[in-house]
C-alpha cells in the first residue's frame, strides 16, 4: 500500500499528469507527515476554468476513509456532476485542533491544524485547476467545529462553511461574529444526543466538554455577519429549511427535525442508537452542494 501511494504521488508531480479518481498522499507540515485523500473527476476536462474545491472534514474518532463511508461517496459523486474537486484531510490520532476550547487545550501533542489545512489547499492549488476564490468546508461534528475554526481564525482562506450536527463553538463565537461576508449553511439535528441544538455543553457520555450555542444563537450570529433582513422557510419532510434572505452572503439552515447527530442521509456515525435518529429527508451532501454552487 506505501509503495502504491508513493507511486501515486510521483506520477502526480509529472507535468500534466494530474491523477483522475481517489488518490491518497502525504505532505509535511510543522514536523509531521499528514495524509489526505483527493478526488478528482474523471471528466474534469469538461469542465473550463478553474474549479471548486470542497474540504469534507471528519469528526472526531473518524478519518479520510471514513467520512468518505459515512456519505455514501455522494461528494465524489458530485465532482463528476459537477466538474469539482473533494478534499478529504485527516486529523492527527484522529482528532482536530481547533486552536481553542478544552478538547484542544488537552491534546498532546498539539498540532497546527490550521495551518495544515491552509498549506494542503495551496498543495492542491499548485497541481490542479482550483479556483481559490471558490474554496469550501464542510465537517460533521468536530469537522464541523474545524470548519468554524478554520473559516473565522484564518480570514480570506474560504468563500462558504457547512458545519453538520455541530453548532457555533462559544469559544469561536467572537471571532465568527466579524469579518468580511462569509456563506454559512448549518444542518443540525433536534435531537442530537450530542451537541444539544438548543445550546450548552457537548456530551459524549462520560463528562462535558466545550459549550457551544443553541442553534438559532448560531444563525444569529451570521445573519448579523453577513447582514440579513429576513427569511422564508419550507418543509422538506421532516426538515425545515430556512433560507435568510438580504444577505450579502448567502446563509441558510436545516433544522433535521427529530434527527441525531450525524450526516442526513448518510450512514450512522455509531453503532446502534447511541447517535440518535438518522434523517433521510435530505441527502446532506447534495444540499450542500447545492449551496455552495451559489458562490
Amino acid at each position: 500500500m506505501i509503495r502504491m501511494v508513493l507511486m501515486l504521488l510521483a506520477l502526480a508531480a509529472l507535468p500534466g499528469a494530474a491523477l483522475a479518481g481517489l488518490t491518497s498522499g502525504t505532505i509535511r507540515h510543522d514536523g509531521l507527515d499528514r495524509s489526505f485523500r483527493l478526488y478528482v473527476p474523471e471528466g474534469l476536462a469538461r469542465f473550463p476554468g478553474p474549479r471548486p474545491l470542497v474540504l469534507v472534514l471528519h469528526g472526531g474518532g473518524g478519518s479520510s476513509r471514513e467520512v468518505r463511508y459515512a456519505t455514501r461517496g455522494r461528494f465524489d459523486a458530485l465532482a463528476e456532476e459537477n466538474g469539482l474537486l473533494v478534499l478529504y484531510p485527516d486529523a492527527v490520532r484522529r482528532m482536530w485542533d481547533t486552536g481553542s476550547g478544552e478538547m484542544s487545550r488537552g491534546l498532546s501533542p498539539r498540532r497546527d491544524d490550521q495551518g495544515f489545512l491552509a498549506a494542503l489547499i495551496a498543495s492542491v492549488a499548485r497541481d490542479h485547476p482550483v479556483d481559490r476564490a471558490r474554496v469550501f468546508a464542510t465537517g460533521v461534528s468536530r469537522g464541523g467545529m474545524m470548519a468554524y475554526a478554520l473559516a473565522c481564525d484564518t480570514p480570506g482562506l474560504l468563500r462558504a462553511i457547512a458545519p453538520v450536527a455541530m453548532v457555533l463553538p462559544a469559544a469561536e463565537a467572537q471571532d465568527c461574529a466579524t469579518g468580511a461576508p462569509l456563506g454559512f449553511l448549518l444542518i443540525h439535528g433536534t435531537a442530537d444526543p450530542f451537541v444539544p441544538y438548543a445550546g450548552g455543553a457537548i456530551n459524549l457520555g462520560r463528562r462535558d466538554r466545550d459549550r457551544v450555542l443553541s442553534a438559532e444563537e448560531t444563525m444569529a450570529v451570521f445573519a448579523r455577519r453577513n447582514r440579513c433582513d429576513g427569511a422564508v422557510a419550507a418543509r422538506i419532510g421532516s426538515v425545515e429549511r430556512r433560507t435568510l434572505t438580504g444577505c450579502v452572503a448567502s446563509t441558510g439552515f436545516y433544522s433535521v427535525g427529530g434527527g441525531g447527530h450525524g450526516w442526513p442521509g448518510g450512514l450512522k456515525a455509531l453503532p446502534g442508537g447511541r447517535a440518535g435518529q438518522v434523517n433521510t429527508d435530505i441527502s446532506s451532501p447534495h444540499e450542500i452542494w447545492a449551496f455552495f454552487s451559489r458562490f
